[in-house]
Order: C-alpha cells, then sequence, then structure tokens
C-alpha cells in the first residue's frame, strides 16, 4: 500500500482494536494479547503519522487549522499512551487515554480546515502558537487523567477493596506527582500559547486585531489561563493543595475549561479563522 494513500480508517480502527484489547484485558489476558496489543498500537502511531505527514506536505502549514490542531492533539496523547504501554505494561492507563485519543480524532473530522490565521502572517509565531496550544492541550488532559485515577485509586483504598491484577494502577504518590507537575505545566504552555497568540495577532491584523477579543475561543482560552494562573497561585500559596485530592480536583476542574475551550473551537471561530478575500473579476478594458 502506497503511504500517501493512509487515511484516517487506519488509524482510527488501530486506536479502536488497542482499546478493545485493553478492556478485554480486564477479564482475561491470551498468550499473545500484549504482543497484539503494542503492534496496533504501534501500527496507529505509524499511521497517523504518516497521515499527518502527507497531509501537511499537500496542504497548508501544520498545525494553522483547528482539525490539525485537534489531530496532532490526539497523536501526542497516543505517543504517550504507547510511552506507557512500554514503562507500565501490567496498568490500565489505555482505558482512560485511548477513549480521549478517539474522541479528538472525531473533533479533528467534524473541525473546519480553514487556517486559524491570515494566509500572510509570520509562519514562525503561527507554528509557535499552535504547537504551545497542542502542548498545553496534551498537558492538561495527562493532568486530568492522573487526576482521575487517583480519585479512583484513593476510593479503592478507602473502601478496603482488593487490589485486582487486571485493572492495576499507578501509585497514589506517582498519580500524586504527575497531577502537580501537570497543572505547573500547562499554566506555562497556555500563557506561552495565549502570548504567542497576541503577538500573532499584532502582527497579522495591526490595531483592528483587537476585534479578535470578542472572538469566543478568545474569550474561552483566557478564562482557562486566569483560571490555570488562580489554581497554581493557590497550590503554592496553600501547601494543602499540593497533596492528595485537592490538586486532583484542580487537574480535573482544569480539563473543564479545556472542554469549553475545544467547544469554541468546534462550533465558533469564524472570525478567529483567515479571512480569505474572493478573487476579484477582471476588469474589463475600456
Amino acid at each position: 500500500m502506497n503511504l500517501s494513500e493512509t487515511t484516517t480508517f487506519c488509524f482510527v480502527a488501530s486506536y479502536a482494536v488497542a482499546l478493545s484489547l485493553e478492556v478485554v484485558s480486564l477479564v482475561r489476558r491470551f498468550g499473545w494479547h500484549r504482543l497484539l496489543l503494542l503492534g496496533f498500537a504501534i501500527a496507529g502511531v505509524f499511521a497517523h503519522i504518516t497521515f499527518l505527514t502527507v497531509h501537511a506536505r499537500g496542504s497548508h502549514t501544520p498545525l494553522s487549522s483547528p482539525s490539525d490542531w485537534a489531530s496532532v492533539a490526539a497523536l501526542s496523547l497516543a505517543c504517550v499512551y504507547l510511552f506507557a504501554s512500554f514503562s507500565a505494561p501490567r496498568q490500565a492507563i489505555g482505558l482512560f487515554l485511548l477513549p480521549l485519543v478517539l474522541a479528538l480524532v472525531g473533533v479533528s473530522t467534524v473541525a473546519s480546515d480553514r487556517p486559524i490565521a491570515a494566509e500572510n502572517a509570520s509562519d514562525f509565531w503561527g507554528r509557535t502558537h499552535g504547537v504551545l496550544l497542542v502542548m498545553a492541550t496534551v498537558s492538561v488532559i495527562v493532568g486530568f487523567l492522573a487526576g482521575v485515577m487517583y480519585l479512583i485509586q484513593s476510593w479503592r483504598l478507602k473502601q478496603k477493596l482488593p487490589s485486582a491484577n487486571e485493572f492495576r494502577l499507578p501509585s497514589l504518590e506517582v498519580l500524586e506527582q504527575l497531577n502537580s507537575r501537570a497543572l505547573g505545566v500547562s499554566a506555562v504552555l497556555v500563557a506561552g500559547g495565549f502570548g504567542s497568540g497576541l503577538v500573532l495577532t499584532r502582527l497579522r491584523h495591526g490595531a483592528d486585531g483587537a476585534s479578535l477579543w470578542g472572538d469566543p475561543l478568545v474569550i474561552s482560552l483566557s478564562v482557562m489561563l486566569l483560571w490555570l494562573v488562580a489554581a497554581e497561585l493557590f497550590r503554592w500559596l496553600y501547601p494543602g493543595a499540593r497533596r492528595g485530592r485537592k490538586v486532583a480536583y484542580l487537574t480535573v476542574a482544569s480539563f473543564g475549561f479545556l472542554v469549553i475551550v475545544l467547544a469554541s473551537l468546534l462550533w465558533t471561530g469564524s472570525s478567529h479563522a483567515a479571512r480569505v478575500e474572493p478573487p476579484q473579476p477582471p476588469r474589463q478594458l475600456t
């Protein structure tokens, strides 16, 4: 098969099979189970990278549209899952990661292909803006999943439930550290993405860029940044918020703001998208 013919179905099917194998592992594992699971996960990541590479060569700059943004975020989470599959093979992390990978791929298929910013803008700031926001999305989602797993693990210990080999999660200490780091990293990345977006707006729109402050996507991203900064300040000023359930709740709440941003990206963004002037008819010579 020609790699240029890779479609979305190729990696979606691979991720879906990997998720099915993760679910089956809750009941029983067979001889080739882990090898088969890793095979489909690797195939999905490879097909996903190939698809994005071909798409970037054949169209516009990578990370220049909401569709690209969601697809690269899905690929980043899939890489996190692949890394976790090798580093923590007996932990049920895939049950949390893979559904969100598939959800982000679904968002990418229905999101707009129009560039987020004007065509004549600085490529450097455009790519920086896109990369930082993708990394921030992944960081928030990883923190959210760590928070959910922490709350589940904490509840199991509180209820004194027996540990099941089929549903083994990381320790509370590991999840607590991951929560704290994800919250701080998310705040830095969102701030960087927001700041680079301001520079990009200034370069491309000049004084007219002030009108973009009414864009729902810009408003939701601003609110998310304020929340992350406030949460980080609260965590540092109040030592009790650095540990246990409190930091888990902060990361879970951060994911709620991310959902609002993604909703704004999906259902709005006409003012944030590139404005392409319609072609003018040739003048008639008189």
